[in-house]
């Protein structure tokens, strides 16, 4: 009983070790992190009428603890399930990668008056962040993958959806609220998620599918046989 419950342990933690490849891949945004020989501007008149409201900062900032306990829970209770959400976070964030290398964006920030808790979280926000590699949103990208996957899942409990749901739209709001992101930015993000999940859909269904022709194939020959 000890041995089976270290085994499993033993392969939580290698599953677990996957998570890694995100913060790997994620070097390359630190390099892109700049403006370069210039950037764009996807600012629009609806964008000017949405508010900054500091109190979103606490979303904002939550995306690291909201993902990483969403991996851990998943891994536990969906290992399928979190091979392939690992997996979509990989390509999805090399996609935005290359779009921010071909085709940076920025995204002017107010200024900021005031020194209570919530401003200063917003003025480290802004430091620890250049306002660059805004199109399509990571965070966005990645708060609605993991929603997506919790949504898909037949293991994971129904008030994780919930919680995992009301999360993921919370984040996604705060990048506007924040002043981090316009709204073609959340778009762009959707858009990158959703072809992510609908390519590795295909894949995997291809995958699925190709071992069962040639048994169908060998099928019919002894059906054929045996006729004979």
């Amino acid at each position: 009983m000890i041995g089976v419950r270290i085994s499993s342990l033993w392969s939580y933690c290698l599953a677990c070790s996957m998570l890694l490849l995100i913060p790997l891949v994620g070097l390359i945004y630190v390099e892109l992190n700049h403006g370069g020989d210039g950037a764009y501007s996807l600012v629009t008149d609806l964008d000017r009428q949405i508010p900054f409201l500091k109190a979103f900062v606490v979303p904002y900032l939550s995306w690291y603890l909201f993902l990483l306990a969403g991996f851990l829970y998943m891994a536990y209770k969906d290992r399928r399930n979190y091979y392939r959400t690992v997996v979509e976070f990989v390509i999805g964030l090399l996609l935005c990668y290359g779009v921010y290398a071909i085709y940076q964006t920025t995204v002017p920030r107010p200024e900021l008056t005031g020194s209570d808790w919530l401003l200063r979280m917003v003025e480290w926000v802004y430091r620890a962040d250049q306002p660059f590699n805004c199109f399509p949103s990571t965070h966005v990208l990645t708060s609605y993958l993991m929603m997506k996957a919790y949504l898909r899942s037949r293991q994971a409990a129904r008030i994780s959806k919930i919680i995992v749901s009301c999360m993921a739209v919370l984040i996604i709001l705060s990048t506007q609220f924040v002043k981090q992101h316009v709204l073609l930015d959340i778009a762009g993000a959707i858009l990158v998620a959703e072809g992510v999940i609908y390519i590795l859909e295909r894949a995997r269904r291809g995958w699925l599918a190709q071992p069962s022709i040639p048994a169908a194939t060998r099928q019919s020959k002894l059906e054929g046989g045996l006729r004979r």
